[in-house]
């Protein structure tokens, strides 16, 4: 068998360097900047839930609604989409009733979104 020395490499002292000012991301961008990454994602969410069912009605609504929104609607909309699948599932078809911290505007467009009738993409939606 063949022994390999290694010599220790120095210890770094990782406080020696402070940074002048904070280099995150988030709050390194311009506000309007910062509005469309929080759009973005939260896109993403509506669109990519796991649930095919909510895929299609909370990504379509998300679709159409998101671009438009401003930061209040959207902490709405981030409250919602915190939450669990089954719930928002049940919600959206009116299976159960929205609890009250989440009855926005935001929710309620949503449900009329679902509720309004047959869409383009569903079978024989556009018949």
């Amino acid at each position: 068998t063949r022994v390999v020395f290694c010599t220790p490499s120095p210890q770094r002292n990782f406080n020696e360097r402070k940074l002048d000012q904070d280099t995150t991301a988030a709050r390194s961008l311009p506000e309007h900047l910062e509005l469309d990454v929080r759009r973005k994602k939260a896109l993403w969410r509506c669109k990519q839930r796991g649930w095919v069912e909510i895929d299609l009605l909370m990504g379509n609504w998300a679709a159409e609604n998101i671009p438009k929104m401003d930061d209040s609607q959207l902490e709405e909309l981030e409250l919602i989409i915190a939450q669990e699948n089954p719930n928002l599932l049940n919600w959206l078809l009116g299976h159960d009733t929205v609890p009250k911290e989440l009855n926005n505007e935001t929710m309620k467009s949503m449900i009329a979104y679902v509720t309004e009738g047959q869409k383009e993409w569903t079978v024989g939606g556009n018949q």
